[in-house]
């Protein structure tokens, strides 16, 4: 086979073929296609061809490149070791046709003929025929490992609905198991609850977004304005202590609203089925459990502490212009 036709086989190739979730479509430039006619054999181009097209986000596999120069050593129907498969070869999870690592092939077969590793579809059929105690005890490790979040399952039940977030847990680890060629997948299950603290930090956590200082400021000063009695700007300082006290009982109020957290890492079966998660819940140090924040309430009773003696002078000196317009009015003979 020559370059020139190889590209053009490499060219249909590549646009057989969805890009994966999150990437985008591969393409032949003219640069690429003018690498490869640049190459002394054939042989050349298909390496060329492989380090440009082919990693762990391409559809493409070395084998399907190979192929494409009638050069394949992917196993085919015909391999007397899948006499049993009747349709074609399947696919497995996490990995393209033809993978391999250490020179394991995904398509090793057991004594029986059996696949070591695991298929697409997996993450369904190898548990839900399994009893209630079994899913459990899958379902608290999927937990342990930060794969899996409490509330979103139902313990001892394995759910065979697509997505369903305790299959697409269990497709991770299936997914790694045969990335790494170990067919055990208990092996990499472990290797998920051991780096949980790991898993975790990259993670996004609830954020508290904070009032906006400017407007919680123009409240403070529209509080004073308002006042019946006060009907003034505030000071500087008043803004501040007020805006900040705000600001502050705002962040207090999220944090008493947030759900407990759940130390995960040695949660058991026998606790999910139960229920019994008591000595995993841990509250959050810096909140009263028993205090209710209300953050307008806070700054209002500030407001008033604050105002309470210019209050007063106000209500003094008010008293003090009626007693002295009560005088003036006696003298001058005007009704009162």
């Amino acid at each position: 086979m020559s370059i020139e036709q190889f590209i053009q086989n490499l060219i249909s190739l590549v646009n057989s073929k969805s890009p994966l979730s999150g990437q985008s479509p591969l393409v032949i430039d003219q640069e690429t296609i003018d690498t490869l006619l640049s190459q002394p054999t054939l042989d050349a181009a298909i390496n060329n061809a492989i380090v440009a097209f082919t990693g762990s986000n391409s559809p493409v596999s070395p084998g399907d490149i190979r192929a494409a120069a009638q050069q394949s050593s992917e196993p085919q129907l015909g391999d007397p070791r899948y006499d049993h498969l009747t349709s074609e070869l399947p696919a497995f999870l996490g990995v393209p046709r033809n993978y391999n690592v250490d020179g394991v092939s995904i398509y090793t077969t057991d004594e029986n003929g059996d696949f070591l590793f695991y298929k697409q579809g997996s993450q369904y059929s190898l548990i839900a025929n399994e009893p209630p105690e079994v899913v459990a005890a899958l379902q608290a490790e999927l937990v342990n490992s930060g794969l899996l979040k409490m509330g979103t399952f139902i313990p001892g039940r394995w759910s065979v609905e697509e997505d369903a977030p305790e299959t697409e847990a269990f497709k991770t680890v299936l997914e790694r198991a045969n990335k790494t060629g170990d067919p055990d997948f208990t092996n990499s299950l472990r290797w998920f609850v051991d780096n949980q603290e790991t898993m975790e930090a990259f993670e996004v956590e609830p954020a508290y977004l904070p009032p906006d200082y400017e407007t919680t400021a123009q409240q403070v000063t529209n509080l004073f304005r308002n006042d019946q009695e006060l009907r003034r700007d505030p000071k500087p300082y008043e803004i501040k202590l007020l805006a900040d006290q705000l600001i502050a009982d705002s962040e207090k109020a999220w944090k008493s609203n947030q759900p407990p957290k759940i130390d995960i890492g040695d949660i058991t079966g026998e606790e999910l089925m139960s229920g019994d998660l008591g000595n995993h819940i841990v509250y959050d140090e810096t909140v009263s459990e028993d205090s209710q924040i209300n953050p307008i309430a806070n700054m209002l009773g500030t407001f008033d502490r604050i105002t309470q003696n210019e209050r007063e002078r106000i209500s003094d000196y008010d008293d003090i212009q009626r007693t002295n317009g009560i005088i003036i009015d006696s003298i001058t003979g005007a009704p009162r």
